[in-house]
């Protein structure tokens, strides 16, 4: 603000308040998530059942089969919980870098310091795009509007003055003010948006959610069938020794206990690898987000272009102004404005200058009105100054219409500055002042971005559509997406107009690829437009008009130097802006799902065969013994499921599209397929070495194991040649002889 309060608090007052906890987190302390991880590990059904399990084994003297259940608890549990506190150890000191930032009043001077250390009663400075990260009052404001879409769902901006509530959650659009926090942390409003970007975090995503439904049907079956074996043994039909031998194979080998560890760790160490690129994950579903999006929607300034803007050209319209006065006035406004860190404004000032004057009273820049007002007293004179599109302050201009053109089509960003003839004018919200004398058209010059072309191509070819949309004048925008030589450069520019108009919105945005004079609620439309298409949907943007859309979108991307707002509800963050990290990230994330969907089919085939060998012998069916003893279930497990996942997680080719079929769909439907032929010849096989070479249960168990697992090879070869993948292992692990042995 241009005036500073002075009633902050001081650093023994902040200390005081951490002392009693009124400070603005809800996160657990990082003690809590580590133990939360641990717990998550430690406490499951597999471990549950599995561990008293082997504890009776060693009782009585089983100690083969004991070791090896041991050991395949103590394995899964020991490598997933050091795999995912390593993960969020690593991603919490990346997102350092991102935290979020408050600018508060202590000890009389303004200090920036992390949302979460705001304490009751600070004192907090807040201006256009910055988010609100407590409740409070405003205690001074200047043409504040906050917009609480976000909390309410009225796209509306709303008027705060001093004495009105602010909430958590919502954005500042327009002016500046300062707020005292009065409710912080849990007892804040909507504190689950304003804390939505967390260092670490441990979501669900569809593909997850479908494992855990897979694993659940499992569990439930396994505990069924272990159901049974206890009551076999209390009616004396099998010995308490053989019961809990069944029981451990049963657990070990129907129970994928991998695979959403699998999962997590991939999508965690996903995070990390995308975070070291400059790309920083605010929420590990991105990463499967970001395998499924087959369409970008991306805004122009900040994120196709760099966003540093400056004067090109200023051309006088008043014969009886000399540009010198014109400057002068342009000067008086860039200086008076509350707009003064608007990015068109910075590039004004940059080239003309400033001038102090008395401020009397103003209207500032609205994305809606797209014009801003200030009534200045410049020495005896007062005056009116405007700023703003030339088809909102004057529409028709006449002889100068071909000027207008020609600046638009070399793609510059075109402003009308006017002066109100009549200095008595009053100033109203969302009216043009009027009488108005045109003064000078305004061109800025903003660059592309120079890796665009080839970010965006990048894109193409892995089969992603885009979609340019910009607040600018259509002809401005398509002279920016020109130069890029791709299939959306030639596309005609459609307005949002014309999107409204539209009596099929979704077709008119599937059909149009490029659109310009689109205001923030249109976005949203586009997005949801798409969605209702089958889309899977990316919107990348920087400024706070861009947060709706980053938040409806199904993958949000906020540039490294966008607003507060716009990072806080994606789920990606360009570090640094570095646009080009981005057609890798998004490779990135569907290597990791394709892959996933690879180790899938290997888990759940073993599941399925399992389950008709364990429920054969439930049956008596062709009298054959039960099929596993524990240690031989572990031997398969890392035979049939290990070395062959080891060797898909270290594939690392792209793939050019994302795989739409659905996750059950293609792994279910492989898994019943293989299982159930594997179970075919694994039945065969027991019943003749049964009944026809007369051999004993180790033997038959023995050559059922074998064929398992030369079968389970088959398994990873066609997982493997189905999709045409190429195992490019990293030359150091390739260091390794079991993974050398192999791999050939």
């Amino acid at each position: 603000m241009s005036t500073v309060p002075a009633a902050g608090l001081t650093s023994a007052e902040v200390a005081e308040r951490v002392l009693r906890g009124e400070i603005n987190r809800t996160r657990s302390s990082a003690l809590r998530d580590y133990a939360t991880i641990a717990y998550r590990h430690l406490v499951t059904v597999f471990n549950l059942v599995v561990v008293p399990t082997a504890l009776m084994l060693f009782h009585f003297g089983e100690w083969r089969a004991a070791i090896s259940v041991t050991g395949t608890v103590l394995a899964n549990t020991l490598i997933g919980l050091y795999q995912e506190v390593r993960a969020k150890f690593q991603l919490d000191s990346l997102a350092i870098l991102t935290a979020r930032k408050a600018r508060v009043i202590r000890d009389g001077t303004v200090q920036e310091i992390n949302a979460d250390e705001v304490v009751l009663g600070d004192l907090i400075l807040l201006r256009a795009g910055d988010t609100v990260v407590a409740d409070g009052v405003v205690t001074d404001a200047q043409y504040l509007e906050v917009d609480e879409a976000l909390l309410t769902g009225e796209s509306d901006p709303v008027r705060r003055k001093p004495g009105e509530r602010l909430l958590s959650g919502s954005i500042c659009v327009t002016g500046e003010a300062s707020y005292r926090a009065e409710k912080v942390g849990a007892k804040a409003f909507a504190q689950s948006v304003t804390t939505d970007a967390r260092r670490y975090s441990y979501t669900t995503s569809p593909l997850t959610r479908a494992l855990n439904r897979i694993i659940t049907w499992l569990s439930v079956t396994a505990l069924v069938l272990c159901g049974v074996y206890a009551l076999l043994e209390v009616l004396h039909v099998i010995t308490a020794q053989r019961m809990f031998l069944m029981i451990a194979a049963t657990v070990i080998s129907m129970i994928p206990q991998g695979l959403v560890l699998t999962a997590t760790i991939s999508f965690t160490i996903g995070a990390v690898v995308i975070g070291r690129r400059g790309a920083l994950v605010q929420r590990l579903n991105a990463v499967e987000a970001m395998a499924a999006v087959d369409v970008i929607c991306t805004d122009k300034t900040g994120t196709l272009t760099t966003n540093q803007l400056r004067l090109s050209e200023l051309r006088t319209l008043d014969a009886q102004v000399n540009e010198a006065d014109v400057r002068h006035r342009l000067a008086l406004l860039a200086t008076a404005t509350i707009d003064r860190d608007n990015k068109n404004v910075v590039a004004i000032r940059t080239a003309v200058g400033v001038e102090l004057a008395e401020v009397v009273d103003q209207l500032p820049f609205n994305a809606r009105t797209r014009f801003s007002a200030v009534r200045v007293r410049d020495g005896g004179t007062e005056r009116v100054l405007v700023l703003g599109a030339p088809e909102v302050i004057a529409p028709d201009l006449g002889p100068w219409a071909d000027d207008l053109a020609r600046m638009r089509s070399a793609g510059l960003r075109v402003l009308l500055f006017a002066e109100v003839c009549d200095e008595l004018a009053a100033l109203e919200p969302g009216r043009v002042p009027a009488p108005l004398c045109t003064l000078a058209i305004l061109a800025l010059a903003d660059e592309l971005r120079p890796d665009a072309a080839d970010v965006l191509k990048a894109l193409y070819d892995q089969g992603i559509a885009l979609k340019a949309i910009s607040g600018d004048n259509p002809q401005t925008v398509g002279a920016t997406i020109s130069p890029l030589n791709l299939p959306i450069s030639h596309e005609p520019v459609v307005t949002g107009k014309e999107l409204e108009s539209a009596a099929d919105p979704v077709e008119f945005v599937r059909t149009h690829c490029v659109f310009g004079r689109v205001e923030p609620v249109q976005k949203v439309a586009i997005v949801d437009a798409l969605q209702k298409g089958g889309a899977n949907v990316a919107m990348i943007g920087d400024g706070v008009n861009d947060v709706l859309p980053i938040k409806k979108a199904d993958l949000g991307i906020a540039m490294g130097e966008g607003s507060a707002a716009a990072k806080s509800v994606s789920s990606l963050v360009l570090q640094n802006n570095n646009f080009a990290v981005l057609p890798e990230a998004i490779a990135e994330g569907r290597t990791i799902v394709r892959n996933l969907r690879r180790a899938a089919k290997l888990f759940l085939t073993k599941n399925v065969y399992s389950f008709v060998y364990i429920l054969a012998y439930a049956v008596g069916l062709f009298d054959i013994p039960f099929p596993y003893l524990p240690q031989q279930v572990s031997l398969l497990n890392w035979m049939v499921i290990g070395v062959p996942a080891l060797l898909i997680a270290l594939s690392r080719e792209r793939s050019r599209a994302p795989d739409k079929t659905p996750f059950l769909e293609e792994v279910g439907g492989f898994a019943l397929r293989t299982g159930l032929l594997f179970a075919l010849a694994g039945l065969t096989l027991l019943a003749l070495s049964k009944h026809v070479w007369h051999d004993d249960e180790k033997t038959q168990r023995t050559m059922l194991l074998t064929m398992l697992i030369f079968l389970g090879m088959t398994v990873l070869w066609r997982v493997i040649g189905g999709d045409g993948m190429q195992l490019n292992v990293d030359h150091k692990l390739r260091r390794l002889s079991l993974i050398r042995l192999v791999a050939q």
